[in-house]
C-alpha cells in the first residue's frame, strides 16, 4: 500500500456513519503508522465534491488499477489545496431524478432563461455538478405557446414539491 493507491471501501459501518454510497472508491492521499491511511473520495452524485477520510486500513480493500502517472502527479501538485477545501462527510442529496422543484429566490441568471421565483420544474439529471442540477422549468400556457428552457439551478435555490410522483 502506497500513496495514490485506488481503494475501495468495504466496511459497511464506515459507508452508513459518513453517508457514503456503496462501493464507493477512493485514493490513498497518506498512510499513517497506526494501521490508518486518508482516503480521499468523490461524490458519484455530485461532481466536484469530496471528503477525505482517515480509516483504518482493515477497512478498504486495494484495487489492481492504478492512477495514472500524470493524474498522480495533478494530486501530488494541488495536495495542500485539496486537504484545505476538504469535508468529512458527504451532505444528502435533496433532490433527486424526477422530483417536481420550485424555485425559491429570483436571481439574473434564472432571469435570463424566462425563469423566475415561483417557477416550477423536474430535475432532469441525478447528478450533481457543483451543487447545480439540470431542471427542466419549460411549460405550455393556456394558448398553446411553449416557454421556459432546461437549466442549471443551485440545489439550494429549489425546493422539492413532489418527490418522482410523490407529493412532500
Amino acid at each position: 500500500m502506497k500513496k495514490f493507491d485506488l481503494i475501495k471501501i468495504i466496511n459497511n459501518r464506515i459507508i452508513e456513519k459518513y453517508n457514503l454510497p456503496k462501493d464507493i472508491h477512493g485514493v490513498i492521499l497518506d498512510i499513517n503508522d497506526n494501521n490508518c491511511a486518508e482516503v480521499l473520495l468523490f461524490n458519484p452524485n455530485n461532481v466536484g465534491d469530496y471528503i477525505i477520510l482517515k480509516i483504518n486500513n482493515s477497512d478498504f480493500v486495494l484495487e489492481k488499477e492504478k492512477l495514472p502517472k500524470n493524474i498522480q502527479k495533478e494530486l501530488y501538485e494541488h495536495l495542500r489545496q485539496i486537504n484545505q477545501n476538504a469535508k468529512t462527510h458527504f451532505n444528502p442529496q435533496t433532490v433527486k431524478e424526477y422530483d417536481r422543484v420550485e424555485l425559491l429566490v429570483e436571481k439574473e441568471k434564472y432571469a435570463k432563461f424566462g425563469v423566475h421565483k415561483g417557477a416550477q420544474g423536474f430535475v432532469m439529471d441525478a447528478v450533481a455538478v457543483g451543487n447545480n442540477i439540470i431542471v427542466d422549468f419549460s411549460y405550455v400556457d393556456e394558448d398553446g405557446n411553449f416557454f421556459g428552457d432546461c437549466i442549471s439551478a443551485n440545489i439550494k435555490d429549489l425546493k422539492v414539491i413532489n418527490k418522482n410522483g410523490h407529493f412532500v
